[in-house]
């Protein structure tokens, strides 16, 4: 599949917007920790920015671009904020007891605590960026009918055994009347 066919001004607004997004993500994701925000909110900014590049150039070039799957970016973030909740049980503290340095004036951002609340919330933020763009992939693959992208993602999750359901004909279609017609003609043969 070819880039789709976008104008000029939406592909620049885009790499703005990407840029705008990402940067008011790490904004968000580093006053979390005393004011509404997060690696949740942080992730979901990072994920619409990332699906915005998509809707420019094209899913197929975005999958080319990453050369990996997004799930392990989700993967390496659950292992990171299970890590910052664990450390404390070393020290004999309940999980998610948070340890911290203040950090005065940064700029831009004023106070900033580093520790464990600010690992746990990359964590989350990887998760989240991961599991969204792993999950809007799956669908535009699947709406554009990218079957080089979907043979891929099959050869990685499908069991060996599943077979494709885009193989199997659909309800309603002349290749399933004359399937359901030869089906009947061999059930009436054995009998």
């Amino acid at each position: 599949m070819n880039t789709p066919q976008t104008s000029i001004i939406f592909s620049r607004v885009a790499l703005v917007v990407f840029f705008i997004a990402n940067v008011v993500a790490i904004y968000l994701l580093l006053r979390g920790h005393n004011y509404p925000g997060g690696g949740f909110i942080a992730g979901v900014a990072t994920a619409v920015s990332i699906i915005l590049l998509s809707f420019v150039s094209g899913v197929e070039t975005l999958h080319r671009f990453f050369r990996f799957d997004p799930i392990r970016i989700a993967t390496v973030g659950l292992l990171i904020a299970v890590i910052a909740g664990c450390l404390p049980l070393f020290l004999g503290l309940p999980y998610l007891t948070t340890f911290n340095y203040k950090w005065y004036d940064v700029p831009v951002i004023g106070e900033l605590y580093l520790g464990t609340p600010l690992l746990f919330d990359v964590g989350v933020y990887m998760v989240v960026v991961g599991v969204v763009v792993k999950t809007v992939f799956i669908l535009m693959t699947s709406t554009f009918n990218l079957t080089e992208v979907m043979k891929e993602e099959a050869s990685l999750y499908a069991s060996p055994l599943e077979e494709p359901i885009e193989e199997h004909p659909v309800v309603g279609s002349d290749v399933f009347e004359k399937e359901a017609a030869a089906e009947a003609a061999r059930k009436n043969l054995n009998r």
